[in-house]
């Protein structure tokens, strides 16, 4: 339920407005506090804002203006009550960051239509921000890693081409081995972003579900044993067979593939990667664990810190952009999981996921207490 604040230091016009937008399905928070009304914006977070302009005192023009100079209310729209329709009086409101007036005495549907409106808005507003920013991201990764692969990949193509190197030689098959190699890493890119743009569309609902775990992470190891194969790390799988958890498969699968997928990546030859698990009554969790090179605090914050684009490479050079972790915590959060990183540098990482246990709303076996009767005498 979207709530909206009033501020106003008429009770009946608090009331009144209370009532409308109720009944209309917000929560209304009333107020005639306007001194204070900084501090119960910000513990409220509400998705607009109802001013008086004249308040005994503080002015709602005056409120407005402090309320946009805070970073963390400044995008929640104003929308001023008012009985003066003087030009410059519309004006100075639209000038301390209003974006609409009602209009004294008013009528219960203007005002419903009017919150409405602008409450679609300034969510449509986000949306659009999001989207910005999810493009420009994209943009960056495109632009960054995978010009730069593709470029190489067409360079090595052209000497082939043109003769430079002798097919039957032992360098013509390293060249070709590493060309394979750094196609297939471009080809993972590409996937990992088909999904994280996926993922940035809400609208896309999983299809959360009992699934068995360990079915998934065996279904992980299965594809990526070549690529710890050729780095001789062994893979210990410690999860029970009979684990299961409330989540979307596909989604889940796609977190332990870029876990396990990192770990190896980061490990180095002779390394080790252990995937254990242990269920509570709340959360099943899985942890990957590698002995690889780990992590500064610093990394790790730019790496879920979607805005920033990191990038790194494994002990055979393999290059990582930090969006399988991107894609990693996105998908636990719609997972309604949670997500912990253990790591410290040159001693390798530790990931715990955590996955619901039973759906949202079954309720937790409460354990049993045993009673005993005392027989009477």
């Amino acid at each position: 339920m979207k709530k909206v604040i009033v501020i106003d230091d008429n009770t009946v016009s608090l009331v009144l407005i209370a009532k409308i937008l109720n009944n209309a399905g917000y929560k209304a928070i009333v107020t005639d506090d306007a001194t204070n009304a900084l501090e119960k914006i910000r513990q409220e977070k509400p998705a607009m804002i109802i001013l008086d302009i004249e308040m005994p005192e503080i002015t709602g023009f005056e409120l407005c203006r402090k309320i946009k100079t805070q970073d963390d209310l400044k995008d929640i729209p104003v929308i001023f009550l008012t009985a003066n329709q003087e030009t410059d009086t519309l004006v100075e409101g639209f000038q301390s960051g209003g974006v609409d007036f009602i209009t004294k005495p008013f009528r219960k549907e203007e005002l419903y239509v009017r919150v409405r409106n602008h409450i679609e808005l300034a969510e449509s507003r986000k949306t659009i921000i999001e989207m910005n920013k999810s493009r420009d991201k994209l943009y960056s990764i495109i632009a960054h890693d995978i010009r730069s692969p593709l470029a190489g990949i067409l360079q090595t193509i052209d000497a082939i081409d043109q003769g430079f190197f002798d097919p039957s030689s032992e360098l013509f098959r390293e060249i070709i081995r590493d060309l394979k190699g750094r196609t297939n890493e471009t080809n993972t890119l590409l996937n990992s972003l088909l999904q994280w743009t996926r993922m940035q569309d809400k609208s896309v609902a999983l299809n959360p579900k009992m699934t068995n775990i360990y079915d998934v992470v065996k279904s992980c190891i299965s594809l990526l044993e070549l690529n710890a194969r050729e780095k001789n790390i062994t893979i210990e799988l410690k999860v029970k067979k009979n684990y299961e958890a409330f989540c979307d498969e596909v989604s889940i699968h796609t977190i332990f593939r870029n876990l396990i997928n990192n770990a190896i990546k980061f490990t180095p030859e002779n390394g080790k990667v252990t995937i254990n698990a242990k269920s509570g009554i709340r959360y099943v969790e899985v942890t990957v664990e590698d002995t690889g090179v780990g992590m500064s605090d610093e990394i790790i914050n730019k790496i879920l810190v979607e805005n920033e684009h990191y990038t790194s490479f494994g002990t055979h050079n393999e290059k990582g952009t930090g969006l399988g972790l991107m894609i990693v915590k996105n998908f636990v959060q719609r997972n309604k999981g949670t997500l912990k990183i253990e790591s410290k540098e040159g001693y390798g990482s530790k990931f715990t996921i955590g996955i619901p246990a039973l759906p949202r709303n079954s309720s937790i076996p409460k354990k049993r207490t045993k009673v005993t009767e005392k027989k009477s005498e």
